[in-house]
């Protein structure tokens, strides 16, 4: 009897889990229906430099990553980043990177540490509500030079997926 017991729950928690799983995503992926596909020009604090805008910082094609010191997966990201930094920032690629981290002073201390060659800019509510508030990280979207949304990715990105699109804007 008690064996009955263990081996329903052995099969009705992963369910659970995979029911709860497909239902969270389906609220993201309504969340990001919401984001206007276009990237209005915004103001934040660059975590080294003071105040900055979007108009400043944009490139040719623009990848913004919401990222924080203490996400693990983006952690995993930042090898990506430095590889398509290197690869593409002399051909007009500007990575974005906005904090989330509870303040600037944090991001600043992540940037020096992880010497991070590209703009970090801390959070605010007004740039979050731009990109549709995604509740989680880490979040990429990769912008034109007409400052439209092509790609958006939910999780760690695909390197080489994003590398072929940064290269199509970049012709």
């Amino acid at each position: 009897m008690r064996s009955s017991a263990v081996k329903i729950l052995l099969i009705a928690i992963p369910v659970l889990v995979l029911g709860y799983m497909v239902l969270k995503q389906r609220d993201l992926d309504s969340q990001f229906k919401e984001i206007s596909r276009k990237i209005d020009n915004f103001s934040a604090i660059d975590v080294t430099n003071g105040k900055t805008s979007y108009q400043e910082e944009k490139g040719k094609a623009t990848f913004i990553v919401l990222s924080a010191s203490w996400c693990p997966a983006c952690m995993a990201e930042i090898p990506m980043l430095k590889n398509l930094h290197s690869e593409f920032s002399d051909k007009g690629l500007k990575i974005l990177m906005v904090s989330e981290d509870d303040n600037a002073k944090i991001a600043a201390k992540f940037k020096k540490k992880h010497k991070l060659p590209w703009t970090v800019i801390h959070w605010n509510y007004d740039l979050m509500n731009l990109l549709g508030n995604p509740g989680f990280i880490p979040v990429s979207f990769l912008v034109n030079d007409q400052d439209s949304i092509v790609q958006i990715h939910s999780g760690i990105f695909e390197e080489n997926d994003v590398r072929k699109e940064i290269l199509k804007l970049l012709k």
